[in-house]
């Protein structure tokens, strides 16, 4: 696959990148260090800020390596779905997707981005939602410590109607209220919170007694049109509906995509967890909650683990099973991030890259073209790479890009 032209950073900086590069037994890797995308927030559509989600990336990153190293038409894939960034932007872009996530979430998360509903249609069906009816809370889970009761029935009234109701209006609804769950402002339904994460009750109950004070009412209808028409305003309705029946979301492993047709996909752009450092069941405790969905099947399910070789497997039978998937020298973007590891500072580029060059993993399989370190300096070394490249700093995303051999 020839790539095509070098996209121009969203920051309007040239393409001048300083390289350095990983000293591989295959040879050296180049390591090219710049701004490729703005660091500056919500520059993309609107639909891609309708929720917080926790260590997702930045909506400029697969837009980038989507306009360089793929055409309109091809099948831009995620095996790690998150919040439905990559497939989202390949719809954008003219292109086709596929996404996959162990956490149903994150389909339901995906779907209504998808299939988007114009404002009238929003309105016209919040307007008819049940949420007066009257409920005994003495049965329910007790939720006080973030939602005023009157907001808690409305909430519990929103979450039985979506039970039985589930078309494209419904399906947005439930994003939207699952984006309105917790956070920091009067937009939300809950007390004074963190928007990216379901911290613990015990945490929120430090939280009103620091701040002194019990939830308000928060009334549900009129914060769910509002997040609605903000996450609508830049259009493309239509486009973008069209685009997304041609996507394919699956809920599994992304180690057994056996959904995905095999040489079906042109580019691969992903982010896995970081081992442990961060608990995707606990953080999304209230989403799961609100959506049924049974946290504990997925907490059995997903692969968080602080031993290195544990997770070390786990991408490489990530990485055989894109093999498969991968049209011949089709590509990944696979980002990951640094981390602490047993004391160390520990760059996950590095390691992802050893995986392509260890006859124990995927030898064979794939060329690791590059590695994209956006904006900021290289820190640490690891113990079987030698970078020639000692400037310190921080990295935040680093990007291996590979093609299947």
């Amino acid at each position: 696959m020839n790539p095509l032209p070098l996209a121009r950073p969203a920051s309007g900086r040239s393409t001048a990148h300083r390289v350095g590069q990983i000293e591989t037994c295959h040879g050296p890797v180049p390591k090219i260090f710049d701004e490729f995308w703005t660091a500056k927030q919500r520059q993309m559509h609107s639909l891609h800020y309708a929720l917080s989600y926790r260590a997702s990336f930045k909506p400029e990153l697969p837009d980038f390596f989507i306009r360089q190293f793929s055409r309109p038409g091809d099948v831009i894939g995620d095996p790690f779905g998150g919040r439905g960034t990559t497939v989202l932007q390949a719809v954008l872009l003219g292109r086709q997707g596929c996404s996959n996530d162990i956490n149903p979430l994150s389909e339901r998360i995906t779907y209504p981005k998808l299939h988007p509903v114009s404002i009238e249609d929003f309105e016209a069906r919040v307007a008819t939602l049940p949420l007066d009816l009257p409920r005994d809370l003495s049965k329910e889970e007790d939720m006080s410590m973030f939602y005023h009761p009157d907001t808690y029935r409305e909430i519990l009234n929103l979450r039985d109607y979506l039970k039985t109701h589930r078309d494209d209006i419904d399906r947005f609804i439930e994003m939207i209220a699952i984006s309105r769950l917790h956070g920091h402002s009067p937009g939300f339904f809950s007390a004074y919170s963190f928007p990216q994460i379901s911290i613990p009750k015990a945490n929120q109950i430090k939280i009103n007694q620091t701040r002194g004070v019990e939830p308000d009412y928060r009334e549900v209808k009129s914060r769910l049109v509002k997040k609605a028409r903000s996450a609508l305003k830049d259009g493309r309705l239509e486009e973008i509906v069209a685009g997304g029946r041609k996507v394919r979301l699956t809920v599994g492993d992304a180690r057994d995509l056996r959904e995905w047709p095999t040489e079906s996909v042109h580019l691969v752009v992903t982010s896995p967890p970081f081992l442990n450092q961060v608990d995707y069941v606990l953080d999304t405790w209230i989403e799961t909650w609100f959506c049924g969905i049974d946290a504990k099947k997925i907490e059995d399910q997903v692969v968080q683990t602080p031993d290195l070789d544990e997770w070390m497997q786990f991408i490489s039978d990530t990485l055989a099973e894109l093999h498969r998937v991968l049209v011949p020298g089709g590509l990944i973007a696979m980002e990951v991030g640094e981390i602490r590891y047993q004391g160390e500072l520990l760059n996950l580029d590095e390691t992802v890259v050893s995986l392509t060059t260890s006859r124990r993993f995927n030898l064979g399989q794939y060329r690791v073209r590059e590695v994209y370190v956006q904006t900021q300096e290289f820190t640490k070394l690891a113990n079987c790479f030698r970078v020639k490249n000692n400037v310190l700093g921080t990295n935040t995303n680093r990007i291996v890009l590979m093609e299947k051999i």
